[in-house]
């Protein structure tokens, strides 16, 4: 049994990720072969090393499978290839991300591209996480020159490499998330008890003194609307970057920038997966000092998916990036939400029906909330408010979709 075992494997191994995924009958097969292999692991025990590199492509790349049996077949194996090296997944990967990422580097290089190179890079950022980052400027900078020489030409290619671009920001984002969440536990200090009471004591002696004092100047009266006019037009004293701000992260900026054709591809999956690296860049550069002018490089791109009539989840992609922009933004996004934003939403709202199919009255349900998140964070002149109400006034009719009313 013992000489059997290290031919089975090497022929297990040898079997996986060799057919196209659709391919049911080979999923069937490669199911089995899984299963095998996780059998034979412990078997051969320290000894499975020796395949490892052999072995970490195929499961990497089933890990990204469409088939949710396979995946989860695929985990199972790492963690038992894991177990035999008596560490975690995540750490017996991040041992090996050397290997994994130059020689993913060396297939994107190759005459002879094959798309599953990107599954396999894909598999390995989700499973190593954020420590696998430090390693990705040179493929990432592979993949980049992948989608601009290949955007005509090969579709499947381009869509694998968007994947895993918008797998990378993705990444990126949650680590800068983490930093901030830190950051601000960090900065939660105790209070002293001493300092406390001083400046209780503090306030105590102001509010009587405040109680003593006697109002002889006139109140100053409120100023009127026209008073506020001047400033309609005027961008907000915030519109600098803040340059007491830390950079951001350069790959997140370098993936957005370079994502931005994709934008208006013909492919709709091109377009969401362009959308989604775009969020996910913005997320990522949050209190940076590169959020702005990110923000102003890529909102012209943003709008644009507004004025064209794309698959309804493009557009509701694209509404859920520029309700994060303007959030991010801010009154810095007032001028822009003004002249480009609002007539597009004037333009869905006035030509939508009242009675509508499933799919219209998502799209409008959806330009709605953006609206009001929008409301919510940037300021408004009253032309602005005024034009909001009557855009929204004509959905609280009683034959309009509930929903559209709530």
């Amino acid at each position: 049994m013992s000489s059997i075992c290290p031919s089975a494997f090497q022929y297990c191994v040898d079997f996986c990720g060799t057919a196209p995924d659709p391919d049911t009958s080979h999923a069937v097969h490669e199911l089995m072969v899984l299963d095998v292999i996780s059998t034979l692991v412990p078997m051969i025990g320290s000894n499975v090393a020796y395949y490892m590199d052999t072995l970490l492509f195929p499961l990497l790349q089933t890990t990204t499978s469409s088939s949710p049996a396979l995946q989860a077949q695929a985990h199972r194996v790492l963690e038992i290839l894991a177990q035999q090296t008596l560490t975690s997944v995540s750490q017996m990967l991040h041992d090996n991300v050397d290997y994994i990422v130059e020689g993913c580097s060396q297939q994107i290089r190759a005459v002879t591209l094959h798309p599953r190179v990107f599954n396999i890079l894909c598999g390995a950022v989700l499973l190593v996480g954020r420590d696998i980052l430090v390693y990705m400027d040179d493929v990432v900078e592979d993949t980049l020159d992948v989608c601009e020489r290949l955007a005509y030409e090969d579709e499947e290619v381009v869509l694998g490499a968007l994947q895993f671009l918008e797998i990378v920001t993705r990444t990126v984002a949650d680590e800068s998330k983490m930093i901030e969440s830190t950051k601000g536990q960090a900065e939660v200090v105790d209070p002293d008890p001493i300092a406390t009471a001083v400046k209780a004591m503090d306030d105590a002696v102001a509010s009587r003194m405040l109680d003593d004092l006697v109002l002889t100047d006139p109140i100053p009266e409120l100023p009127t609307s026209t008073d506020f006019e001047s400033t309609d037009d005027v961008e907000p004293s915030d519109t600098e970057p803040d340059d007491t701000a830390p950079e951001g992260n350069p790959l997140a900026i370098k993936i957005c920038l370079s994502v931005q054709p994709f934008l208006y591809a013909d492919s709709s999956a091109h377009q969401l997966l362009a959308l989604k690296t775009v969020h996910n860049s913005t997320n990522a550069l949050q209190s940076t000092r590169d959020l702005l002018p990110l923000l102003n490089e890529v909102w012209p791109s943003l709008v644009n998916r507004l004025s064209q009539r794309d698959a309804h989840y493009v557009t509701l992609a694209a509404c859920d990036v520029i309700e994060r922009v303007c959030t991010l933004g801010s009154s810095w996004m007032r001028k822009r939400v003004k002249d480009d934003l609002w007539p597009h939403f004037e333009r869905i709202l006035q030509n939508s029906p009242l009675r509508m199919q499933r799919s219209e009255c998502t799209l409008i349900k959806r330009v709605l909330r953006t609206m009001g998140k929008v409301v919510e964070c940037v300021p408004l002149d009253e032309g602005m408010a005024w034009t909001v109400c009557v855009l929204v006034v004509r959905f609280f009719g009683t034959e309009v979709e509930p929903e559209l009313v709530e």
